[in-house]
């Protein structure tokens, strides 16, 4: 189901002419450098490529004659390559090695070119058989700096002609037939397409661009022992165009500016639709916004786009129906989504799910319905990236420290409507104790937990005055406790919630009766100034109007408890900066 998915977006993607979806055949690659010849061979410049200003710049995406797979051995590319198979030298000059890869890439080109009549492909011909590999350095670096040039891929042009050598249509077509000659491939049937009496592939493309992935790829198809083969086969049954296709389409969504995948933890999901849609790069925006969004971006498509999203996630948090806010919006195209994670030389299969786009959307809803929280501050954002609160379960708030089955667990939620993972709610607890914070994305955690795993029915979103919980009262509790010695003694060392907010709400018994005791001496500090007299008869009208709606200290509170008591303190603290406007 994942390559048939995979090679419908590839097709899909093909025939859309704005697209850059290489044909069969090719691939698109890293090329830095142009030799450009004259049409007797020689070398009249060395043309650079690559893109970006400043240093370093990066090399140019290019399709060239699909690229061989090297497991091992020397294998030569056609009509373009490194430096070691195009000079015979690279950084090391020019080994015994570099000359053989000299005479694979010359061979090769000979094998496919022989009944080729193209002057360019002549040109490449001549330039080969009078190139001395021991002087490549020193005729390389009358064009461009040997260090820059010798370890980068290089493709040929014609003096005074546009284009590439290889993309001549000459050159193309025996390129292809050589593809459709290869008699060692065996026949079957691809169980892609479905398609009899062809070709199949023998090794898979190496897909790259996984996090923490070899930088050669990985296989999601392979086989190497056998234990793996069943029924009298070593390999897939995948014909060599289909195995082209959805390799090419995967690598094409892990790209390095690809807004279809995302890094999470230690897995990469790209995702896609079915049918082409201005929203498929949707959960990007949903993972992590891009630069664009909330920006004045240079290009109105861009502004309008993170409009659209801003305004169909509040849509759907809202539980609206996302039609309502994108009346032309498809809801029933069918959605993918990959995850994917290294594992040696293949990549592990961590997450697949194929669904509707509205269903997709409804379970974002539900999902941001679950953390919506009032915010601490303004400038934080209405519908917090996954990114921004996976960091607030890490120690030192570094993404490198984030749990990576905290971060599968909770994408899986997100994404499925499942329950969050259980260490969810203890991890942030034990965040919130270290660093005696409870931040705006860690308040959202903990109601959404709340919500989704326990049988808690409802979490306010904002301070509610009436709520009665036991837990709910003794967060406010102490934030009331913190706010009267923060007037009391402004600038203090360390208030009672860095030496206290964990210990008062695991051991509510234990600790509430010091710190009562201590606040009536911060109130009783307030009551002898006159300007603030007002403040201390309303703090402790506070502490008793709360202290009657409890019957009692609990000794110890579960950490679903600590949960609310937390969201209570987080409530009153944000209660106390929220101006209070009275209508006249």
């Amino acid at each position: 189901m994942i390559l048939h998915a995979l090679n419908g977006y590839y097709h899909r993607m093909l025939d859309d002419p704005d697209t850059e979806m290489p044909a069969y055949g090719t691939s698109i690659e890293n090329i830095s450098y142009a030799l450009v010849l004259g049409e007797d061979g020689s070398l009249q410049a060395i043309e650079d490529l690559r893109v970006g200003e400043g240093n370093p710049s990066r090399p140019r995406k290019l399709p060239v004659p699909a690229a061989v797979t090297r497991t091992s051995g020397v294998k030569a590319n056609f009509l373009w390559d490194k430096a070691a198979y195009v000079f015979g030298a690279d950084g090391d000059g020019a080994t015994e090695k570099n000359r053989e890869r000299f005479a694979a890439f010359n061979d090769f080109l000979q094998v496919i070119g022989k009944e080729i009549d193209d002057a360019g492909f002549a040109a490449v011909e001549k330039f080969l058989s009078r190139w001395e590999c021991t002087q490549s350095e020193e005729i390389v670096g009358r064009f461009q700096p040997w260090e820059e040039v010798c370890n980068a891929n290089l493709v040929f042009r014609l003096d005074g002609i546009p284009g590439y050598i290889h993309d001549r249509p000459a050159v193309q077509r025996e390129w292809l037939k050589f593809g459709q000659q290869d008699s060692a491939a065996p026949v079957g049937q691809c169980l892609i397409s479905g398609e009899e009496n062809v070709p199949l592939a023998g090794v898979h493309t190496p897909i790259k661009g996984v996090r923490g992935g070899q930088t050669s790829g990985g296989y999601i198809v392979s086989f190497n022992a056998s234990a793996f083969v069943s029924y009298k086969q070593d390999k897939a049954s995948v014909a060599e165009t289909s195995a082209f296709a959805y390799t090419t389409a995967l690598n094409a969504l892990l790209a390095a500016d690809s807004r279809q995948k995302i890094s999470i933890g230690d897995t990469t999901y790209v995702f896609w639709a079915k049918r082409p849609m201005p929203l498929e790069p949707f959960l990007a925006d949903v993972f992590a916004p891009s630069e664009a969004v909330g920006k004045e971006s240079a290009e109105q498509d861009d502004r309008k786009t993170a409009k659209d999203i801003h305004g169909l996630l509040k849509a759907v948090r809202d539980g609206k129906k996302p039609t309502d806010f994108m009346p032309d919006l498809d809801t029933d195209v069918q959605f993918y989504i990959l995850g994917l994670a290294p594992n040696a030389a293949r990549l592990s299969i961590r997450f697949w799910q194929e669904t509707s786009f509205g269903d997709l959307l409804d379970k974002i809803g539900k999902y941001y319905q679950e953390l919506n929280i009032v915010r601490q501050y303004d400038s934080e954002p209405e519908f917090p990236p996954l990114w921004r609160l996976l960091v607030q379960t890490a120690t030192l708030g570094k993404a490198e420290n984030i749990s990576p089955v905290l971060a599968g667990g909770l994408t899986r939620a997100m994404l499925t409507g499942c329950p969050y993972p259980q260490n969810l709610l203890p991890v942030v607890l034990d965040r919130i104790r270290a660093e005696h914070d409870v931040t705006y994305f860690r308040a959202a955690l903990l109601k959404a937990y709340l919500l989704r795993n326990t049988k808690t029915e409802e979490v306010p979103v904002a301070f509610d005055p009436e709520r009665k919980d036991s837990p709910y009262l003794l967060g406010r509790l102490f934030a009331v406790l913190e706010k009267a010695q923060e007037e009391a003694i402004p600038g203090a060392n360390a208030t009672v919630k860095d030496r206290y907010l964990g210990a008062v709400a695991a051991t509510p018994q234990l600790v509430l009766p010091m710190l009562l005791k201590n606040s009536a001496n911060h109130i009783a500090k307030l009551r002898k100034d006159s300007e603030r007299r007002g403040r201390a008869i309303y703090l402790d009208r506070m502490i008793q109007d709360i202290n009657c709606e409890l019957d009692n200290y609990p000794k110890t509170q579960t950490p679903e408890q600590q949960g609310l008591f937390m969201i209570g303190y987080y409530h009153q603290r944000k209660n106390f900066f929220t101006k209070n406007i009275q209508e006249g």
